[in-house]
């Protein structure tokens, strides 16, 4: 069992997934930082392998980020990999429809540094974490 965070960055922007994963690297060596740029790809990676956290482009080339987070997180008031989404959509009403379809948290990429970045990483993985063993005690 590896020890490394596994983080998925999906956006369609090649220079901002560069820029956000090179910022989290610089954060963390303990990241297992992966990238694509489409959302079905994305979905296939976390059907694959497990994924701590996905970082999510609402504006994605084959679908929406919105259908990506419903695939996803079927069970948004449960979610079972942490996701932040990180957006260039202005609309403040986007990023709380986020929220409540199980974004753990969301951002305006113009608004966001690295360390924000990293900040909401820690805390969203620690807080899915959190909830699932809730749940699988709850289960015992």
């Amino acid at each position: 069992m590896s020890d490394l965070t596994s983080i998925l960055l999906v956006d369609g922007n090649h220079q901002d997934r560069e820029y956000y994963a090179h910022r989290l690297q610089t954060s963390s060596p303990d990241y297992d930082i992966l990238q694509t740029a489409t959302g079905q790809s994305g979905l296939d990676i976390c059907g694959r392998q497990p994924i701590d956290c996905v970082v999510l482009e609402l504006e994605l080339p084959d679908m929406s980020g919105f259908e990506f987070l419903i695939k996803l997180l079927p069970r948004a008031r449960h979610p079972e990999i942490a996701v932040i989404v990180l957006t260039r959509l202005s609309n403040p009403l986007l990023l709380e429809q986020a929220l409540k379809n199980g974004a753990q948290a969301a951002f305006r990429k113009i608004m966001t540094s690295g360390d924000l970045l990293e900040q909401s990483v820690l805390k969203a993985t620690a807080t899915v974490v959190q909830d699932r063993k809730r749940r699988l005690s709850s289960l015992s």
